[in-house]
This record gives structure tokens, C-alpha cells and sequence, in this order.
């Protein structure tokens, strides 16, 4: 397994999805969700080449995205149906994966990833 690093931006994206998250559904959404984020992390780190992984190299080089629809297969309790947010990560020369932000599916992408050294 590999190690996962979070980048300041983000841990605060994490936090704002999960703050809206609970003032829109609840606060059982709310932990679902972080639920579902913790779970689409692990899987990262046991196979960062798992099917819905996808390059974005024409966006930023050496990056990857990861929708969370492919890790809500419910370790406990009720699961996500309509997950709406991608993981945006690059693996580092340590072999480490490098989450750099969490988007929403309609983010433009482009305008919000970090460089490597921006953390």
C-alpha cells in the first residue's frame, strides 16, 4: 500500500464538502460522505491504477483524477448514491500518491490545481 499525503488545499476542500454536505442533507450525509473519502483514499493507496483512475496530462502533467463513484461499495451502513466529487493526485518521486485537491465533477479543473512544490 501506498502512502497518501494531503495537500493543505485539499484537507480544505475535504472540509468545505463536508461542511456543505451536512447544512444541505445532514449531518448522517455529512459522515457518509467522509465515509466515502476515506474509502476512495484507501483504494488509492492499494491500487492507485484501479479502474476509474484516469490521466489528465493535457490538463497537468503527472496528474490523475479519481471519482468517488468508484469506491462506494458500502464497507458499513447506508452508501452514497450520487457522489459528485473527484480526487485530483500526482505520485511523487518517493512513490508516495499526493492528493492535491477534491473537486466538484463541474469544476473546471484547470484553474484550481496546484503545482507540486504549491502545498
Amino acid at each position: 500500500m501506498r502512502r497518501i499525503r494531503v495537500t493543505g488545499p485539499a484537507r480544505r476542500d475535504i472540509i468545505r464538502i463536508l461542511r456543505r454536505s451536512s447544512v444541505e442533507f445532514g449531518d448522517q450525509a455529512r459522515q457518509r460522505y467522509r465515509r466515502l473519502i476515506d474509502q476512495a483514499l484507501k483504494d488509492l493507496g492499494d491500487d492507485a491504477n484501479r479502474v476509474g483512475v484516469q490521466s489528465i496530462d493535457d490538463i497537468r502533467k503527472g496528474y490523475f483524477l479519481y471519482h468517488l463513484k468508484w469506491s462506494r461499495k458500502s464497507p458499513a451502513g447506508a452508501s452514497v448514491r450520487q457522489p459528485r466529487h473527484l480526487i485530483a493526485f500526482y505520485i511523487d518521486n518517493s512513490d508516495d500518491i499526493i492528493v492535491a485537491r477534491v473537486f466538484h465533477e463541474r469544476q473546471m479543473l484547470y484553474r484550481h490545481l496546484v503545482e507540486p512544490d504549491d502545498r
